[in-house]
């Protein structure tokens, strides 16, 4: 027992030490040790949603299936339709309920990604003596986040995507949208003028999983 109360507070401090790390505003310290948080983050996933203000935006996920032959494009939103079956299927919409959990949490990972990798290449471009509207990067971190977990989840779920809408998966190539829908102000709750939506990631068209 004597032996087990140090090793119970060490790693109880060292918890609470990489917690805050990761979680306060990115600074030069912490852009430093991104691939640790990505390890940190990949076995001890919190989520701090509870602290923050609702959010002001809806997400969309469009899967673009391209035509290996006839370059011709077909695409699909899904998260929309299965928050519309939740509500649908209440209470009895387990299925539905982790399915939007597995998309939204990868998509949340993409965009917090995104976020860090910016950060991160801003600070650098700065180092560097670069502008800060150099966008040699983006290309970097769209292949790095195309690598990611996250991406990878939404990818595997193409092809359930594609099997619902009876495209051949060996045929055709797929290409990931992800997008915020701006929700109205509390007063245009009652406009009828068309929801601003702004793409936040696209990926490369990329094989099916299958």
């Amino acid at each position: 027992m004597n032996i087990l109360r140090p090793i119970i507070y060490l790693a109880f401090i060292s918890y609470f030490a990489a917690t805050f790390l990761f979680t306060m505003p990115d600074n030069y310290v912490s852009l430093q040790f991104y691939h640790q948080q990505q390890v940190f983050q990949q076995w001890l996933f919190q989520r701090w949603g509870f602290f923050a203000p609702p959010p002001n935006y809806d997400e969309r996920l469009y899967y673009e299936f391209r035509d290996k032959l006839t370059r011709q494009t077909k695409t699909f939103e899904v998260m929309e339709p299965i928050v519309t079956l939740k509500q649908q299927k209440a209470p009895f919409n387990w299925h539905e309920d982790i399915v939007d959990y597995l998309l939204s949490g990868s998509m949340t990972g993409i965009g917090d990604d995104l976020h860090d990798m910016r950060q991160d290449l801003i600070y650098r471009n700065k180092q560097a003596g670069k502008s800060a509207t150099d966008t040699s990067g983006e290309h970097i971190l769209r292949e790095t986040i195309q690598h990611g977990i996250s991406f990878q989840t939404l990818r595997n779920y193409a092809a359930i995507v594609a099997q619902k809408n009876r495209l051949d998966t060996a045929r055709h190539e797929v290409r990931l949208i992800l997008s915020h829908v701006m929700l109205p102000k509390f007063a245009d709750r009652f406009s009828t003028k068309p929801r601003r939506e702004e793409a936040y990631f696209i990926s490369d068209y990329v094989t099916l999983n299958r």
